[in-house]
């Protein structure tokens, strides 16, 4: 199939296919060219045929059909044209139709009313044709006169077997004009594609590398600012509010200032969640499938802050692959910030399920909702990053919701 897709390919079958028609059309054109020469020769030995016989002064005999009349004739008009080649049968006709002297002496005496043509021909002294494809002849006619002014109509038929040869000679002829240069020119635009093709391919991939050397670059730096963060302030800031617990619980410690520490101590540990959670979105701490509970967790966190009581459940993770968890994370992430700050809920439960054919995330709150029908403001609540990063991991994802009625994302990939 990726050969199908290939520019150079679609071109060869293009030019092949035009090539193909050109050949056909070539030959095509030669035939009639050569069946047309064939007609214009016949065209133009008929009347030179015409002036041999009229110059034999046709007697009044033969037009009679008198047999010695037909003999004598016979033996002059022979010798006559006999130095003219090319020609298959030479007939005299009458008004009527009859024929009074042909070289195929079984047409003598035969004949049939003239057609409107012949008349025509007749009377005006042309010379016409007629193309008989299935005898491979054509026939010709013009007008004679006999010794004493009668009209007469000579018939001269002449065989098409040299048109095919003739056809051949012609088409030789186009394809040294058109089909060579053709040919050439395909040859020489394959070659020049199929470079700049390979130029174009090579020029992606080193475009894909850089990027993902950007990306490498991006992800290790956030990995060691949150490391930085999770190994030095988190820690300060949870031995901080240890040691302010400690204190809070001390006998010797004035009421009063309990009821300062113990604010501060909330106000510290309220704080970690944040950073916690705001180290997981920088970069999470574990993307594998048995670490996305604690991701999610994480994730969550500040749900908390917004008095929105927030659950995970995580059943089957196992079955996910290493991508398919981040594709499950990343949904969960931006399902989740949009509704800590937009929903307005009560209650948030990210719920994940897995088994050997599928595996599921669904993002419930109770909070406002929205009209999913309605324009948006590009990349509001990110509905089009998350279809493109679940279009892209092989999965499906649905986003169901109505104003007051709560908002649900619902994302499920096939196992792999």
């Amino acid at each position: 199939m990726r050969y199908l897709r290939s520019p150079v390919t679609v071109f060869l079958v293009v030019g092949v296919l035009t090539f193909v028609a050109i050949v056909l059309g070539t030959q095509n054109l030669a035939a009639r060219a050569a069946t047309d020469e064939a007609i214009a020769e016949a065209t133009r030995t008929t009347p030179l045929l015409g002036q041999f016989v009229q110059r034999l002064k046709i007697p009044r005999s033969l037009i009679n059909l008198k047999p010695g009349a037909i003999d004598r004739f016979d033996k002059v008009a022979r010798q006559r044209v006999r130095g003219v080649e090319g020609f298959d049968t030479l007939s005299v006709r009458r008004g009527d139709g009859s024929v009074i002297y042909s070289t195929n002496a079984r047409l003598i005496g035969l004949g049939e009313p003239l057609d409107d043509d012949r008349r025509a021909t007749l009377a005006s002294a042309r010379t016409s044709f007629q193309l008989r494809e299935s005898e491979h002849l054509v026939e010709t006619y013009t007008r004679i006169r006999a010794a004493d002014g009668t009209p007469l109509l000579l018939e001269v038929s002449y065989p098409l077997t040299d048109v095919e040869s003739r056809s051949q000679e012609i088409f030789s002829s186009f394809r040294l004009v058109t089909i060579g240069p053709l040919l050439l020119l395909v040859i020489i635009v394959t070659l020049m594609l199929s470079l700049l093709t390979r130029r174009l391919t090579r020029a992606g991939h080193e475009r894909e590398r850089l990027l993902q050397v950007a990306i490498d670059a991006s992800d290790a730096e956030r990995r060691r600012i949150a490391r930085d963060l999770h190994d030095g302030v988190v820690q300060d800031l949870a031995g901080t509010a240890f040691s302010i617990s400690a204190l809070e619980r001390e006998p010797g410690t004035p009421h009063e200032a309990r009821s300062t520490l113990a604010m501060a101590g909330s106000s510290l540990r309220d704080g970690l969640k944040a950073l916690r959670s705001l180290l997981a979105e920088i970069h999470p701490p574990d993307l594998h499938p048995e670490g996305l509970a604690a991701a999610l967790a994480d994730l969550t966190a500040p749900a908390a802050t917004a008095d929105i009581a927030a659950s995970v459940s995580v059943e089957g993770a196992e079955f996910a692959s290493v991508p398919q968890t981040a594709a499950l994370w990343r949904v969960a992430q931006e399902a989740v910030r949009n509704a800590i700050r937009h929903s307005q809920a009560s209650t948030l439960a990210v719920t994940v399920r897995g088994d050997a054919r599928q595996v599921s995330l669904e993002v419930v709150d109770d909070g406002v909702g929205f009209d999913v029908d309605a324009p948006r403001e590009e990349g509001h609540f990110g509905l089009r990053g998350l279809r493109s990063l679940v279009r892209d991991s092989g999965g499906r994802m649905e986003v169901r919701s109505s104003p007051g009625e709560g908002t649900t994302v619902h994302m499920e990939m096939d196992v792999r």
